[in-house]
């Protein structure tokens, strides 16, 4: 081998070795860019599904405390109806006494001082229109000095009465159920303060 051919292979030797220097480095360089930006991502997902957690957690404590109260006022409105229903079965009951008659009065009368009308149309149930007698009926009409008229028509209640004028254009609902829806709200607040220490929140 020549002396020159001997130099053109080492400087070609050379040459290479550099170039596959070169292309190491760059390599690493490469490698170590695509390990930050890997890292970078990496970071970033997590971040993300962190963020993420934390998002449902709250969306999930929000339904679950949503859920919660919704759970609570249901509970609370149904011991409140069955409250509820249990006065109207002792009204029920007070219906049986002697006493229930003059009450029949006292909503009567009740009824005349918002109608204001020398006539009367009142409805009651069918049990109450055989107890209150024509000869009742005539005993409170002079006590009133308003001429009160027995309905044909029975009114769908266990209790109370429902007075109108002759031509039903005014119309005062007196019935036990009636009273007792009207006094609803103000008496559930009440109820729900005995109960539940304060409750007063109302179901839609």
């Amino acid at each position: 081998m020549t002396s020159i051919t001997k130099e053109i292979l080492e400087d070609a030797e050379k040459e290479a070795e550099k170039t596959i220097l070169r292309a190491e480095a760059e390599a690493e360089r490469i490698l170590e860019r695509a390990k930050e930006e890997a890292e970078r991502r990496y970071d970033a997902i997590i971040r993300d599904g962190k963020e993420r957690i934390r998002v449902k957690e709250r969306q999930m404590l929000s339904l679950f405390d949503l859920e919660s109260k919704n759970r609570m006022l249901r509970a609370k409105e149904e011991i409140i109806s069955e409250i509820f229903n249990e006065a109207l079965k002792r009204l029920q009951r007070y219906t049986q006494t002697e006493d229930y008659v003059n009450c029949l009065f006292r909503l009567i009368l009740e009824a005349s001082g918002q109608i204001h009308s020398d006539t009367l149309i009142i409805r009651l149930n069918e049990r109450d229109s055989k107890i209150l007698t024509e000869e009742k009926l005539n005993e409170f009409s002079r006590k009133m000095g308003i001429k009160l008229i027995k309905s044909k028509d029975a009114a769908d209640s266990i209790g109370g009465v429902i007075v109108m004028t002759p031509d039903g254009r005014i119309v005062i609902d007196n019935t036990f159920e009636n009273r007792l829806r009207l006094l609803r709200d103000s008496l559930r607040v009440r109820v729900a303060e005995i109960l539940f220490g304060g409750g007063n929140e109302r179901s839609q």
